[in-house]
């Protein structure tokens, strides 16, 4: 940098011509660098002019830009001498000359500015493949990306090879490079003519990608550009099912599908709905099939081994699968997951009870992986929130006495064994009477069934802790059973709003499925919510973008995490009286009802 001092009122200037070139005023910016150049020497006159040259050729203004360029090269140092010979490079493209602009990058001596690498580079493929060495070119890009860590970069990066290929298309099939991704790449060349029909272009990617598994356009650019051709349909014309139905998971499924159709027939769009068995098929053939035969929107599979094992084909055809992969996976364009996840009711849980002021907990749980998965959601929710778990105790469901992890919870058999001491020290009978610990604010309760829940709440009265506010799963309530739940009350548990806080049409769909099918509005009700959910999400999820969040669903408020997961805010019930009652949703600022397993 020169150290020729800085004209007078340059900073000021120089902040100005940069506030303009941000609101877009490129022509106003590109006369103060002007302004500044006219009044500075050597290699800062060089600077303002290539800074205003850079603004009139995002104007179009090559011609400008190519004066200002010229009288910079008389002043600029050796660094910027490369500088102004890229942009001219980048001119002679714009005007229509690739050979004129690949013999000026040749001259430039690397090594070339940081800040400039991957521009030249951009210059040079575009040349090389506007005069036919589209081998060369590519290879250009593919190293050009390797230079980019901005998603929007490198998928910029995507989309100009995209564009120079489709520009090279007509001229018949390209020559093929040695590296598969290079390869990959030419090979898309004669897609391009068919970029324009969404169904035969949707067909030939598959094709492609049955060659070219793990190229980088394909979970990137190409499914980019199939969003965009369905931002012009709006909405999807054939739709996929997948599902388990020939499975001993069949009752899930069957009522899933049973509520996306009610959903399907209550809309007003014209689509089709095909079902496949992902037992019968597969769930990798299933979702194959799905695509070839047309489908412009698939919902499933449902199980999470299957939603894993078709992870590796998504990208092309927007999904939704109906459960969470089991691998954390980085977030793939176009794939959705959509789950009844137990963690987001710990979440609930964690949520409302903080807002009631508890601040420590205990919690008791199945002694399994599905127990310790809901304990680690509930933990992390809470202590985020600034509460404290202190302890937790592992139930065996198997059993049918929870005394003894119950006792070692509340340190009521720490108490008798004090008791069972102080007897034998003093050779006497003592009268005792256990006391439980005194610093629990809450009890999380991670019951997997009603029955559950029925055996660990008296035995949390009978030990003195049925003054402690107690919070539990959705598991904990039985939907069809119409007796009263008097071992329950005082619970506190989330639930799906079409059980607990339902709208008019939770209701009428709830009443429409205990009059069609009576025998599924008990414990698969929760699953035909989630299938009209999924029918629902859809219409946000095939075109990216669409406003519309929260979408206030019977499953839940559903809202997407930005990671491809669909999360469910859920309302609250308490037990009262051996019946569910639902409590106001907790705000920002919460004074809600507290729960205690009480006798009403």
């Amino acid at each position: 940098m020169s150290t020729v001092p800085l004209p007078p009122d340059a900073t000021q200037l120089e902040v100005r011509a940069q506030s303009e070139a941000a609101a877009g005023n490129l022509r106003a910016a590109a006369d103060i660098y002007r302004d500044l150049a006219e009044q500075s020497v050597l290699a800062r006159r060089a600077g303002y002019l290539i800074d205003g040259a850079i603004l009139l050729i995002g104007l179009g203004d090559t011609s400008a830009a190519r004066q200002w360029l010229g009288e910079a090269g008389m002043s600029a140092n050796p660094e910027q001498q490369k500088i102004v010979a890229g942009l001219l490079a980048r001119i002679d493209l714009d005007d229509g000359d690739p050979d004129a602009a690949l013999a000026l990058l040749a001259t430039i001596v690397p090594p070339i500015p940081d800040e400039w690498h991957a521009e030249f580079a951009a210059t040079r493929g575009q040349a090389l493949m506007r005069v036919g060495r589209h081998v060369e070119g590519v290879v250009e890009f593919v190293a050009r990306e390797r230079l980019l860590d901005d998603a929007a970069e490198i998928m910029a990066n995507q989309r100009l090879i995209w564009e120079e290929l489709h520009a090279a298309a007509p001229q018949g099939a390209l020559e093929q490079g040695d590296d598969p991704v290079v390869a990959g790449w030419l090979a898309l060349a004669p897609l391009a003519d068919v970029a324009e029909d969404p169904g035969e272009f949707r067909r030939a990617l598959l094709e492609w990608r049955g060659v070219y598994v793990d190229h980088p356009a394909a979970g990137g650019l190409l499914a980019e550009l199939l969003s965009e051709q369905r931002s012009v349909l709006r909405y999807p014309r054939q739709i996929a099912l997948l599902l388990p139905l020939s499975s001993p998971q069949r009752p899930a499924a069957v009522a899933i599908r049973d509520g996306f159709l009610a959903a399907h027939l209550a809309a007003p769009v014209d689509t089709a709905v095909r079902v496949y068995d992902t037992t019968a098929l597969g769930a990798a053939g299933a979702y194959l099939s799905a695509q070839l035969d047309g489908a412009d929107f698939i919902v499933g599979p449902l199980l999470r081994p299957n939603v894993e094992r078709v992870i590796g084909q998504a990208g092309f055809i927007p999904t939704l699968a109906l459960n969470f992969a089991e691998s954390e996976a980085p977030f793939l364009q176009s794939f959705y997951q959509f789950a009844l996840a137990p963690e987001d009711e710990a979440h609930a849980v964690a949520e409302q009870a903080i807002a009631a002021g508890a601040r420590t907990a205990v919690a008791i749980v199945r002694s399994d992986d599905w127990g310790y998965d809901l304990l680690d959601s509930f933990r992390s929710r809470f202590e985020a929130l600034g509460g404290r778990l202190l302890d937790f105790r592992g139930y065996d469901p198997d059993r049918q006495d929870f005394s003894e992890p119950v006792e070692s919870l509340l340190n009521i058999s720490l108490s008798n064994q004090r008791r069972s001491s102080l007897a034998a020290n003093l050779g006497l009978a003592v009268e005792f009477e256990p006391r439980r610990r005194q610093d629990i604010d809450m009890i999380f309760i991670a019951a997997d069934t009603p029955q559950a829940g029925r055996l660990l709440a008296p035995q949390l009265r009978f030990h003195n802790a049925g003054d402690i506010p107690a919070y539990a799963t959705s598991a904990i309530h039985e939907p069809a059973d119409g007796s009263r739940d008097f071992d329950l009350n005082g619970i506190v548990f989330p639930d799906a709003p079409m059980l607990v806080a339902p709208d008019d049409t939770a209701t009428f769909l709830r009443q429409a499925l205990e009059t069609l099918w009576p025998q599924r509005a008990s414990r698969w009700v929760r699953f035909y919510a989630m299938g009209f959910d999924a029918y629902q999400l859809m219409s946000s999820l095939y075109v990216p973008g669409t406003p519309g969040w929260p979408l206030l669903g019977i499953s839940g408020e559903l809202n997407p995490d930005g990671q491809g997961k669909i999360r469910r805010t859920l309302p609250l019930a308490q037990f009262r009286d051996g019946r569910p009652v639902p409590l106001p949703r907790p705000p920002t600022e919460i004074e809600p009802t507290r729960a205690f397993i009480g006798s009403r």
